[in-house]
Order: C-alpha cells, then structure tokens, then sequence
C-alpha cells in the first residue's frame, strides 16, 4: 500500500539505554529499516539535563556554587546533538517525552519561596509556568531539529503535580485541577509552537475524572495539540479493555502508545506475544481517528534489558509493520520475525548477540505455537480475573499490596463499575481464582514439554534459553498460585474474623521454602542477567510468607 495505515510511527526509548550510542544506533538501524518514523527519548528531565535555564543560572553563578552541572549539561548537549544528527541522517524525526513539572534541586535552593508553609513544594506557584515557558524557549533555540516534546502532566511521577500535591496554602486548597492543567500546557504551548514544533499530551491518569480533564484541558489551549493515550485507560496492562478516550477527543489528533517489551507481561524474560493484541487494537482505534502510534522497547526502572535482546522482538517487529499497514498478515509478521532471528535475553542487553535465524517450517510452527501459549500462561497466570496480580511482574513480597494492587492501585472499576467484585474472597470467587492459577500452570508444564519433546535447530544461547524457559515459567507461575491461595484466605479470614478461616489460611503457607529454593536454583551464580533473577526472587518469597503469618497472628 501507498499510503501507511498511521503517519507517525515511533520507536520509544524509555530506560537509560538512550545514553548509550549502541544502544540508540540499534534502534535507529530498527527503525529506518522498518519504515518506522521517529525516536523518543522518554527521560523525565531530559530537558533539564541539556538546559539551566539561562535565565535563572548564568555560567558564572553555576562555576561559582555547582561547577558539576555546568560540565554534566555541556556533555549531554554535545550527546544530543549527536543523536539528532543521526536522526537528520537517516530520515527519522526526534521527540523528547518528559513528564513536567521536573527541575534541577539548584531551584530550590535559589528559590525556597517554592515551598509552602509546611514545606512540601508548592504546584500552584505561578513561577512554574514562567519557568516551563522558558525553559522550552532555551530548549528549542539550541536544538532546532528537535521535532516536538510529548508531556505528561497528570502523573505522581514527576517532582511537582497537581495529582500528588502535599502543600496546603490557601491556593492550593481552593485550586481546580482543571485549571492547573490549562495553565500548564498553555505555558508550554506557547514555547512548543512558538518554535513551530508539535506539543504532544499523554493522558497518563489514575482516574477516569482526571483522564478527560487532560483531554479537555489541551482543547481548551489549542487546536493544534495532539493527545497520546496509552493502549487501554491505565498503564499498559494487557488484560484490560480498549481506553476509551480514543476516539473522544474533538478535534485533537491522536496517537496511540503500546508497549512491546513486557513491563507487564514478563519483562521479556518469559516472552510472549502480543502482537495479536496490538493488530486488533491498532486496527479499531484507526477506525477511531487515531492518527500515530508509539512502541515502547524499555523501561525506565531496568538495565540491561529491552525488547532487542529477546523474544519479544516479535512485538516490536509487529508493531512497525502493522502500524504501516493495520490489514497486515501475521503469517507475514512472524515470517519477519524468524527471518531477523532470535536473541536470549539471560545475556545482558549490552552483550552484542548475533540472532539466530529461524528457516526450518516446524521450528517456526514450534515458535509460534510458544509465543501465543505463554500470553495465555501469562494472562491467567499473573492476573486474577482480569486484574492485575504482580509489581512490574514480580511476586508480591508483602500481603498489603495484593488487594491494593487488585482493587485500589491499579483498579480496573475506574472503567468496568464492580469489577473488583469479582475478585472478592466469597465461597463462589475463591474457586474460581484458584482454577485460574491451575489452568495457567497446567499450561505452561505443557509448555515445558513441548520444549522437551523439540529439537529445534537454533544456536547454544538459544537453546540454553529454552531450556530455561522450561523449567523457569511453571516455577514463576507456581509462585503466583500460591500466593494467590494464600491471599485470598488470609482476606477471608481478616474480613470474617472467624478461627477456622484463619487455620484455613495458615494451612496455605506450606511450600514457600520449597519453590524459594527451586528459585535460587534455576536464578543465582548462573551469570544470567540481573533481570532473570528479579524474576525468580525467592527471597520475596520467604518475605511474603512472614508477611502473611504476622497479618493471621494479628487476627
């Protein structure tokens, strides 16, 4: 086809991979070669690495109190504008993603006004649009070609927000969040598009009221802004429903983000594809207007690790085909994938690996068969019910943060009303859940021996991988399923307050050594990547038990 499925197609940087020249000159070569678009640099300060702003610290003053910084930003500018360079060279745009507000300590220091009286940094301080003004004006005059920021002014993440305020002057107390996210983005705006450059808004909420007050906070700026929504409505979480915001934002234009490495659904040490996912999200939020998309390789929270040093270079690979053309075949897109060869990520990402092609046809069927069972291990296997049950893919290390995570944290009632009925210790819900744990690990002992039972004709990193793979993904399954057993009687046993519900929940506590054992086993002195141990960290385990024993002893 002539004329691609989306316009823009981004391959998104997020971890600290972005600083190092392998790293970006690999995702440049991605890039260009699969007709991809652009490169992010998602650093939350990134603009306050390679600016002061002038305004506020003259050389002068930063040789006099912080002569580091002056040398720190020098270097990151030289970088910059070497990545841009490359960027010009091979036909790709440039986009810095940030999440504001974000500044460097030295403000506080020279401004302590900042804070408020009880000494949490004040979010409704008017300095903080003039600073953002200026601090994009000084961006966009030193580096020209840089081709829009992309912003997230909703999240707890960065160092003043709205979302997370502490202060408690009278302005703050009589503040509308509305009106903070207008005076936020007006102020960038007016230094992005002064510099003729796109202003790109993420609707990273917590909340459904929050999400469509970012949505009307950019229309009531500009016209010419650009929303960006994350697949579905929270976070990248697989097993959740379209974001409905898609395809409600005016006349904004939009773009869609999706995560191809696994933040949460494996990490990319238990791969899997989502590639089926993204083809049908990609194909119904067209329909919608959307009009971009942005595939995220890393995280910012991991080294030594993203989606090119493993299996999971099948969604990033998808991703950038289906994007092109949404009616793209998946025979043709695993085709590709096995044609660009396949990587272990038990070696660190920094490691340069040389893939191993897949050319026989029932290694192929074997690969393929693998990448589709192991998401379904991981959708019943790491989740409950269409909740999330897992940090960032591990085991839980402590019992709180189960039902937190299930029901609070990351609900899913925002945008499915009761949801989290259905994760309720009842005497109908119970069994349930714990079938599901069952069906996932019955699944991936199938998928161990379907590995055992293959010879496929693949390199030693590969095949020591799958052997990995064998026996690691039912021990990581089990660990959820106990957890989840546990979790689930304890619950009962706290809301009922009855003895015999609590003996029933100390009797799930057998086991946990065991399996923290098998963990050590497969993970420690093997000189696999840190990743794999994070993975299968039996230590959470022995934690989680005690966490557990003190909640019941406390009943």
């Amino acid at each position: 086809m002539s004329v691609p499925s989306y316009k823009d197609r981004l391959l998104e940087i997020h971890g600290i991979n972005m600083w190092n020249t392998f790293h970006v000159d690999r995702a440049i070569r991605f890039a260009k070669s699969c007709n991809l678009t652009g490169i992010i640099f998602h650093c939350n300060e990134l603009i306050d690495k390679v600016v002061f702003p002038d305004k506020y610290f003259d050389k002068d003053e930063l040789l006099s109190f912080n002569p580091v910084r002056n040398s720190v930003t020098k270097n990151y500018r030289y970088y910059l504008r070497s990545v841009l360079d490359k960027c010009r060279e091979n036909g790709l745009e440039f986009y810095g993603e940030v999440k504001e507000i974000y500044f460097h300590n030295d403000l506080i220091t020279k401004y302590p006004q900042l804070r408020g009286e009880n000494g949490a940094l004040c979010a409704t301080d008017p300095f903080w649009w003039e600073f953002l003004e200026e601090k994009y004006r000084e961006f966009f005059a030193m580096f020209p070609d840089v081709a829009g920021i992309i912003v997230s002014p909703g999240t707890r993440e960065s160092m003043v927000s709205f979302a997370a305020n502490r202060c408690t002057c009278q302005r703050c107390r009589d503040y509308d969040v509305d009106e903070w996210y207008r005076s936020l983005l007006a102020a960038m705006h007016r230094a992005v598009d002064g510099a003729g450059k796109k202003l790109i808004v993420r609707d990273f909420s917590y909340t459904k009221a929050h999400q469509y007050a970012m949505v009307d906070a950019a229309g009531s700026v500009s016209d010419n802004i650009t929303m960006s929504m994350k697949k579905v409505p929270h976070d990248y979480y697989p097993v959740f429903p379209d974001n409905p915001a898609i395809g409600n934002c005016g006349k904004l234009n939009q773009w869609v983000e999706f995560d191809t490495w696994g933040q949460f659904f494996g990490l990319g040490v238990f791969p899997c594809s989502v590639s089926e996912d993204m083809r049908g999200r990609m194909q119904r939020y067209l329909d919608k207007g959307a009009t971009g998309i942005m595939l995220r390789t890393d995280w910012e929270n991991m080294t030594q690790s993203s989606v090119f040093c493993g299996f999971n270079m099948l969604n990033l690979i998808a991703g950038a085909m289906i994007s092109f053309d949404v009616n793209t075949d998946m025979d043709a897109v695993y085709d590709a994938w096995f044609d660009h060869g396949l990587v272990s990520p038990l070696i660190p990402d920094s490691y340069s690996q040389i893939p191993c092609k897949i050319t026989e046809g029932k290694d192929r069927e074997l690969f393929r068969e693998m990448m589709q069972l192991c998401w379904k291990i991981l959708e019943k296997g790491i989740h409950v019910r269409g909740h999330v049950f897992n940090r960032n893919c591990q085991i839980f290390d402590r019992y709180d943060l189960t039902y937190n995570i299930m029901t609070v944290f990351h609900s899913r009632d925002q945008w499915e009303p009761n949801a989290s009925k259905r994760v309720e210790p009842t005497g109908e819900n119970i069994p349930v859940m714990i079938a599901e744990k069952d069906e996932a690990l019955a699944m991936a002992r199938k998928l161990r021996d379907m590995i055992a039972a293959a010879s496929p004709g693949v390199n030693h990193n590969v095949k020591t991988y799958l052997e990995f793979v064998a026996e690691g993904f039912p021990a990581y399954i089990e660990g959820f399923r106990l957890e989840l057993i546990s979790t689930v009687y304890t619950k009962k046993a706290e809301i009922s307050q009855d003895p015999g519900d609590v003996q029933k929940a100390r009797e799930t506590l057998a086991g946990y050594e065991e399996l923290a054992s098998r963990y050590d086993s497969l993970v420690r002195n093997k000189g696999y990547s840190h990743v794999v141990e994070y993975m299968l960290d039996g230590d959470r385990l022995i934690r989680f038990k005690a966490d557990v024993s003190r909640v019941l002893d406390a009943i």
